[in-house]
């Protein structure tokens, strides 16, 4: 293999590393051997922390590099001088008098422990520090500016690998958090990506699969009733469309089980579309009818397109209440009740008070909703 290809595979296994942790201690073995070193450190230290933020070193022995850690990390002598200069590779001996290195108890210990001569790159604005370094002993001389300047090439590829793995760790807690969160909800929550395929589901969603009440084929959402399954395939295809405001909606009433109401909508999309990763694009949200005192209030909005006003009204009309109470329970004009019926009336295809009666009470009634009565002073 050829230099530049050396060099080209060294900076992709530096990539490699930037998704993977343990690849870092086999990449930084390679990197001292392409530059001529037999001791080589990543190291981020804050200086009031009691344990790096990310250390990876090797060449250095467990004991050795406890110490240098607990003693020498932040006290390097060597800091204030390299901090004075830019963030690329610097050579020890030319960053301070190497004579004068040589008197300090820091020498001593690198002497011990075979990596006397230096070249690094530090972060200068860092409180504490920030930075990547070769080491060798010193029988082996300085480091020359060639070495440097090949240690220099793969800097920038390691910084750039580092962002990537702390963007990663932020990303994955914040995923871990948006897990928990979804656990806490007192709904069946399902995530779905572009092909109807299940990417994620929640804790309430699972105990309906383990309770057989829903089923997983082929990591799509099905049910074993034929009616049921149709309704979900309809509803999926729904909240597929790429239209992010839509809301659908869909009554699952299993002829052996208990039924449901089915939610969904389009998520936002702020993935890059060359990410391969499957990417939840829409959500179902699943809870049992007679959860809520106010199914038939929930349900109405997504069949009809009502609004919560309309919704409200239909619902204390299905509950018997007329439209002057309804008006004074709600300290609302007659005229604004009636404005709002003749719009219930145009969505729900209905004009008359008793046909839309009617078909509260069918959809109820075929929905099984069990909705506890409603006193007047809950209105």
């Amino acid at each position: 293999m050829g230099e530049l290809d050396r060099l080209s595979d060294l900076i992709g296994r530096i990539y490699d590393a930037g998704t993977d942790p343990d690849a870092w201690r086999p990449v930084l073995t390679d990197i001292c051997r392409w530059t001529g070193g037999e001791v080589a450190q990543i190291l981020v230290l804050e200086a009031t922390a009691a344990a790096p933020f990310f250390n990876v070193a090797v060449g250095y022995d467990a004991a050795a590099h406890a110490r240098y850690l607990r003693d020498y990390a932040l006290q390097d002598p060597r800091l204030p001088a390299w901090r004075r200069l830019p963030p690329t590779v610097q050579l020890c001996h030319q960053v301070v008098d190497p004579g004068w290195l040589d008197r300090q108890d820091f020498g001593a210990f690198l002497d011990e422990n075979g990596c006397r001569w230096t070249m690094a790159a530090i972060d200068p604005a860092f409180d504490g520090v920030a930075g990547m370094s070769v080491r060798r002993p010193r029988r082996a001389g300085p480091f020359t500016p060639a070495e440097a300047r090949r240690f220099d090439l793969l800097v920038p590829h390691i910084r750039r690998a580092l962002a990537l793995a702390q963007r990663l760790d932020g990303l994955a807690g914040r995923a871990g958090l948006a897990e928990d969160v979804l656990d806490r909800l007192d709904r069946a929550v399902v995530l779905l990506a572009a092909n109807g395929r299940v990417v994620h589901v929640n804790a309430m969603a699972d105990r309906l699969f383990e309770s057989g009440r829903l089923q997983l084929r082929g990591n799509r959402l099905d049910s074993a009733d034929p009616a049921e399954a149709a309704a979900l395939r309809g509803l999926i295809a729904a909240v597929l469309e790429p239209r992010p405001s839509v809301v659908a909606i869909k009554l699952l009433s299993g002829v052996a089980e208990a039924p449901l109401i089915a939610s969904g909508c389009r998520l936002p999309d702020r993935r890059p579309a060359a990410v391969a990763v499957p990417q939840a694009v829409a959500a179902l949200f699943l809870s049992p009818i007679g959860a809520s005192r106010d199914d038939l209030g929930q349900v109405l909005p997504g069949l009809f397109g009502l609004s919560r006003a309309e919704a409200r009204l239909a619902v204390a009309l299905h509950d018997g209440f007329s439209l002057s109470e309804i008006a004074g329970q709600l300290q609302l004009s007659r005229e604004t009740l009636r404005s709002q019926l003749r719009s219930v009336f145009d969505k729900t295809g209905t004009r008359r008070q008793g046909t839309l009666i009617r078909l509260l009470t069918d959809l109820a009634r075929e929905s099984r909703l069990a909705r506890p009565g409603v006193s007047r002073a809950e209105l």
